[in-house]
């Protein structure tokens, strides 16, 4: 378990990571996410003992991360897959971190057949693709069978196999009881194995609850509905307290409204429906009005000679 008091972080007069308190718990994938800049880096580096905070605290299993007994034993981690010599075999690297461990070299064998790394672990890790880094990142996090895991952009360079094998093996690790911190852009990905979201934007937290707190909290899960007159079903649905906007496909969308009334009122309209569907927001339109403008880097969309977006 990880437990954040207070956590902050100052670079002169930046503040990278603004009093941030938050619980890593064990039997579950926690989601960390933020825009870039937000500070996620910075706070697995300081979980880490790899950054020192300007002020606050960070423990792993009641304790600062510098005095565990056996750390290799209670937390593992993914934070730079280029970490490594190039010029070692991915079975040197992990059979050197072994050793230094007192892990036995059953173990190596073990996690290079579970990443898939066992037919290439006598080749040089400076050939390696970059999913492939990623995959021996992560047998390096997993060597001590820790209690704790941390993943930062562990879907980096992975291809469609290597996902479907990293979102089993995130799940798997949780079920086992272990608490599992992955950070990552992909929202999808995290959508698929996280149990509970963190967001962090500009230093600060913004969010920390489960997935479906977060999607019950936001107003953007709506009815998409398609009738033989949408303006006339869309005033009475507006007149009986539901919220409606115009989508760009043509369909009407209503918030705070159920399915079953929108289709009772078509019925007593003797309006024909031809959709009616409930549509929940996905974490990455979520992450959109969560962060919005928390944004450090905003891109634009491309102009034409008078100065119109280019879609």
């Amino acid at each position: 378990m990880i437990e954040l008091r207070n956590l902050t972080k100052k670079f002169g007069q930046n503040t990278a990571v603004d009093s941030l308190s938050l619980v890593v718990r064990p039997g579950a994938v926690t989601g960390f996410l933020g825009p870039n800049g937000a500070g996620k880096s910075t706070t697995m580096k300081m979980i880490l003992g790899l950054v020192r905070p300007t002020s606050g605290q960070v423990l792993v299993d009641g304790v600062p991360y510098s005095r565990l007994k056996d750390p290799i034993r209670k937390l593992g981690a993914l934070v730079d897959p280029e970490a490594v010599n190039p010029n070692f075999t991915a079975r040197q690297h992990l059979a050197l971190m072994a050793t230094a461990g007192g892990i036995g070299m059953e173990r190596v064998a073990h996690l290079l057949k579970q990443t898939g790394l066992e037919t290439a672990q006598h080749r040089r890790i400076g050939e390696f693709s970059l999913g492939m880094r990623q995959r021996l990142g992560i047998a390096a996090a997993l060597l001590g069978d820790p209690e704790t895991v941390i993943l930062d952009e562990p879907f980096n360079g992975l291809d469609v196999d290597g996902i479907k094998w990293l979102r089993a093996l995130t799940k798997g690790l949780a079920e086992q009881g272990k608490a599992v911190f992955v950070s990552s852009h992909l929202m999808s990905e995290v959508e698929a194995i996280a149990d509970r979201v963190v967001v962090l934007a500009q230093g600060r937290l913004i969010a920390d609850m489960t997935i479906d707190q977060l999607m019950k909290a936001n107003l953007s899960t709506h009815v998409r509905v398609r009738s033989e007159d949408d303006r006339k079903l869309a005033a009475a649905v507006t007149k009986a307290g539901g919220a409606v906007r115009q989508s760009s496909n043509g369909t009407i969308l209503v918030n705070s409204m159920e399915m079953e009334e929108i289709g009772k009122m078509a019925k007593e309209l003797g309006l024909a429906i031809f959709e009616l569907t409930s549509a929940r927001a996905s974490l990455e339109d979520l992450f959109v009005e969560l962060t919005a403008g928390s944004v450090e880097f905003q891109g634009q969309t491309a102009l034409n000679g008078r100065g119109d977006a280019i879609c």
